[in-house]
């Protein structure tokens, strides 16, 4: 499933939330630091003031606020402007520090440092400290959370948690992951104060709360007491939920938003002419996957999984439910880490060799049914691709589109569609495969894969890492359970007044992995 995915409506609509009723038809109304923003043309241009209205791709009475729950598109575009995290993702990818001053780890990787950077507040007026890491953390870890990343940091041993000073916390980990950091820069891993309340939710953000409404609107204004110097540039954010891409195109043409996620593709050409607006381009990480459940007949069968990722033409994808903008998809994920295996042939459309390799192995393919949800684009017409391309390799595949299609994710599915942002190969490999809180959707189990994964965790040689990974996709690439036709890029767009995005983010994430704290008006 997502993230925050960023992908039309971000990574966890569906998994986190199982989806909630979808809001009705809205009237939009009229509308001491550390680090200062980067210098340059556009940030030069922009004026203090004003409220930015940023209509998102989502909508559902099920919205939350909370820094470690959320899905849906609208529930991200808040926690960027609500939290800060201890690391994040800049606009190559790189991991930089956040509210972390620095973040090591040992020699073997199973004990981490993280001194926090002093002089930033809450919300509410309190100092960031460690008190509220270790705070974060266990809340994290609390079952009763419910935190969609608690998987992820499970590792930590909260036994050997500790307080170093009033700034610095130990982190004890039960095995040596040389990647831990990396996991804090989720967007659901904000640093919050020791007592929160998300019903009134507090952080470090650039923007702090005001008012809620899920499924229609949220208000934020500016936090003046915020630790990065000259941001943020508006007043104040409107975060407007609006599901339907024709209502939400249109609100942006008409003036009732300054910004949307999720610009349709057959809408990019429309927009690009029209003066008054601009189009956010990003590629990105992001995919689209079909995922075939290993648990279940016919995908038991590797050879059947093999035959069925030959059975799609990812050129076509790419031009047909992408309009170009895209790159084709090799059936391996973390399109973006430094130990990407460029090596793996292209995977063509090759219907014959899918006939042969289903006659190889001996089991009978019943009617397929694909099942999809209008939640990331490309998640209606790639199924549609697929049971076209399956006729030439004499399968049938029957495209549905069930009202209850979230229920019993991950697992209760053989042959559905998904939609993840982008993450590093480890932290993709470790949700959906390994055990992780995502590895049911294909229940895909590979002893010598899972071997190469848990070897990568544990090497602090970023080169040696990298031919562990490299490795480890070929293994997926041969034997997997996703058919990753393709990564498509971010679309969104804006009026013309609106400046300060930079060119995206490769996150996956809308609006430059909703950075609106660099965003402001130019007239």
């Amino acid at each position: 499933m997502q993230e925050q995915d960023n992908n039309a409506v971000n990574e966890l609509s569906r998994r986190g939330l199982l989806m909630g009723t979808a809001a009705g038809g809205l009237l939009i109304a009229g509308s001491g630091a550390m680090l200062a923003p980067s210098a340059n043309a556009a940030t030069a241009r922009i004026k203090k003031g004003g409220v930015l209205r940023v209509g998102v791709g989502s909508g559902s009475t099920t919205e939350t606020q909370d820094a470690h729950l959320g899905g849906f598109t609208a529930d991200t575009a808040r926690q960027y402007q609500l939290y800060d995290r201890l690391v994040t993702r800049d606009s190559k990818f790189k991991l930089v520090n956040e509210l972390a001053d620095s973040f090591t780890p040992n020699k073997t990787g199973n004990v981490w440092t993280v001194r926090v950077k002093k002089g930033v507040k809450f919300h509410n007026g309190r100092a960031l400290t460690a008190d509220d890491v270790i705070f974060t953390i266990r809340r994290i870890l609390d079952p009763a959370t419910k935190a969609i990343r608690s998987g992820a940091i499970s590792g930590i041993d909260l036994t050997k948690l500790k307080k170093v000073d009033a700034y610095t916390v130990s982190i004890t980990l039960k095995s040596a992951n040389v990647t831990f950091d990396e996991l804090f820069s989720d967007y659901a891993m904000g640093i919050v104060p020791v007592g929160y309340n998300p019903t009134a939710p507090v952080g470090t953000g650039p923007f702090k709360f005001k008012s809620f409404t899920p499924g229609v609107k949220s208000v934020y204004t500016k936090n003046t007491s915020y630790w990065r110097t000259g941001e943020p540039y508006v007043d104040s954010v409107e975060i407007i939920s609006l599901p339907d891409e024709t209502a939400r195109v249109n609100a942006l043409k008409s003036g009732q938003v300054d910004v949307i996620t999720d610009l349709p593709n057959a809408q990019v050409s429309a927009v690009r002419a029209d003066k008054k607006l601009a189009v956010l381009n990003a590629k990105t990480g992001a995919y689209v996957p079909i995922a075939m459940n290993c648990l279940k007949g016919p995908f038991t069968d590797v050879k059947v999984r093999q035959a069925f990722r030959l059975m799609i033409d990812r050129e076509a994808v790419v031009k047909q439910a992408y309009s170009g903008f895209a790159q084709m998809g090799n059936d391996v994920i973390g399109r973006y880490d430094e130990g990407y295996n460029t090596k793996l042939k292209q995977r063509d459309y090759d219907p014959e060799k899918a006939k042969a390799l289903i006659k190889a192995s001996g089991v009978t393919i019943p009617e397929m049914e694909l099942k999809t949800t209008d939640e990331a684009s490309g998640m209606l017409t790639i199924p549609q691709i697929f049971a076209l391309n399956a006729k030439q390799a004499g399968v049938n595949v029957k495209v549905t589109q069930p009202s209850d299609f979230w229920t019993g994710w991950p697992g209760a599915s053989t042959f559905a569609m998904d939609y993840y942002v982008n993450r590093t190969y480890l932290q993709g490999a470790t949700l959906v495969y390994c055990g992780g809180d995502y590895s049911k959707e294909t229940g895909w189990s590979n002893a010598e894969f899972e071997g190469l994964i848990a070897k990568a965790l544990k090497t602090p040689n970023k080169a040696l890492r990298n031919e562990i990974i490299a490795d480890a996709q070929e293994i997926e690439y041969n034997e997997g359970g996703y058919i990753v036709t393709s990564f498509y890029n971010k679309l969104d767009a804006h009026s013309a007044k609106v400046s300060g995005f930079g060119a995206g983010h490769p996150s996956g994430n809308s609006l430059n992995n909703f950075t609106l704290r660099t965003v402001g008006f130019t007239a």
